[in-house]
């Protein structure tokens, strides 16, 4: 680190202390969790999933809210605007234990049964997204490029919600696990389709250059299958350390252990994270000779962490923004594209593996929430488009747009499929 670098460091840590910036920070999570709690007890009061109040929360506290609120100094709203953003690790760590959580449901037993039927509905979910949201931007005469990365983002479904409702209402049945594992293969499915999507797009963009086998393929491929082994090494270690401890302090601290550890080495190694924690939980559920019991601690763990999550994903829906007649179009035809890829997509899966009937019927219910991996495929585009800062602001205000959708109508979809699949635990 030369002396221009610890000089800012230096400077950075002074302007920290001088302008109380972790007391600030501790206000604004005091706010947000006391909001999360009136906001669980008025849900649980009327039957809503927690989820759907934690994002409406979320709105109604984001900065383009509050920024209009006219009591509040310029300078109050623009220190709020500043800790909001300053959040995000928040979302990587709720990310890595959902991703934990979803390993855990993948059993081999499971699979087995589901296999065929669970790989097909996982193709056809995520492919149907894929193609009918690139199909749709070129129909709208959008450049080909944003259509290929609007199409690889839309195969995504974020985990969370799906989980978060499953575990509300203690759902258990064969949709249940189908649905807990096609969410789980889904993301690296999605990874894998937005690793081959990326580079090509990249290179439309700029209108120059070419696409090596290297950059299309090999870099893909090592990303994907490094996340997994190393997921796999470090879940088997820390599960044997786990089945042989008794103590709950020693338990839940290697659990947090490996979960944080995992994602920093993932992301110091250009791994995913998220893909190295549905390892580790994998390992969790097969490599183990007994029942680890981790499902309670988890759930003590990730109950603020999730409606801190949540209220976050809530607060980058920037609803005043979005005011384009052009804008609303490009928006509603992504989402209705996607809708209809996810869910005629994961049903057409299931009829040709011959599932269930009701895993027919509501399988593409529990697909359609999208905050998480997609907002973290937006933060790689903006990256990695840097030059292009206008692409990535339009697909960011799409997402936070579909969003502001798919949060609200996702977790009571999944809430009805399990309830008319007669899954929910009375």
């Amino acid at each position: 680190m030369n002396l221009k670098a610890v000089t800012t460091l230096n400077e950075l840590r002074h302007w920290f202390l001088l302008n109380q910036v972790s007391n600030k920070e501790l206000y604004v999570i005091g706010i947000l969790i006391v909001l999360s709690l009136l906001v669980a007890v008025f849900t649980k009061r009327f039957g809503i999933p927690t989820v759907v109040g934690y994002v409406f929360l979320g709105i109604l506290v984001s900065v383009s809210v509050v920024k209009k609120v006219p009591l509040l100094s310029q300078v109050t709203k623009d220190w709020y605007a500043f800790l909001v953003e300053s959040f995000d690790y928040v979302s990587n760590l709720a990310l890595a234990f959902i991703a934990l959580t979803i390993g855990t449901e993948l059993s081999i037993n499971v699979l087995k049964n589901l296999g065929k039927k669970i790989i097909l509905i996982v193709i056809f979910e995520s492919f149907g997204a894929f193609i009918l949201v690139t199909a749709s931007m070129l129909t709208l005469g959008k450049p080909f490029y944003l259509a290929l990365l609007l199409g690889a983002i839309s195969s995504a479904t974020a985990p969370a919600a799906t989980v978060m409702v499953l575990q509300e209402y203690n759902a258990e049945g064969n949709l249940t696990s189908t649905l807990l594992a096609v969410v789980g293969i889904d993301d690296a499915l999605a990874l894998t389709i937005f690793s081959f999507a990326e580079p090509i797009a990249l290179i439309k963009a700029k209108g120059s250059g070419h696409l090596s086998l290297v950059t299309a393929i090999v870099h893909p491929v090592i990303e994907i299958l490094g996340s997994v082994v190393v997921g796999l090494i470090i879940g088997y270690l820390s599960q044997l350390y786990i089945t042989a401890v008794e103590d709950k302090t020693k338990r839940i601290l290697t659990l947090v252990a490996t979960v944080l550890g995992c994602s920093s080495l993932a992301v110091y190694a250009n791994l995913s994270p998220l893909l190295t924690n549905m390892a580790v939980g994998f390992a969790y559920t097969n490599f183990s000779t007994k029942n680890l019991g981790i499902a309670e601690d988890m759930e003590v763990i990730t109950i603020p962490l999730y409606a801190m999550f949540f209220v976050l994903a809530g607060t980058k829906i920037k609803i005043m923004q979005i005011t384009s007649v052009g804008f609303l179009v490009l928006a509603l035809v992504y989402t209705a594209a996607r809708l209809i890829g996810k869910v005629g997509g994961a049903s057409l899966g299931a009829t040709i593996a011959g599932a269930d009937d009701k895993i027919k019927k509501y399988i593409g219910l529990g697909l359609l929430s999208q905050v998480g991996v997609a907002i973290a495929l937006a933060y790689t585009i903006q990256r990695d488009f840097a030059q292009f800062p206008e692409l990535a602001v339009l697909i960011f205000n799409i997402l936070l747009f579909t969003t502001a959708i798919t949060e609200v109508i996702g977790p009571l979809a999944t809430k009805y499929a399990v309830s008319m699949a007669d899954e929910i635990k009375k």
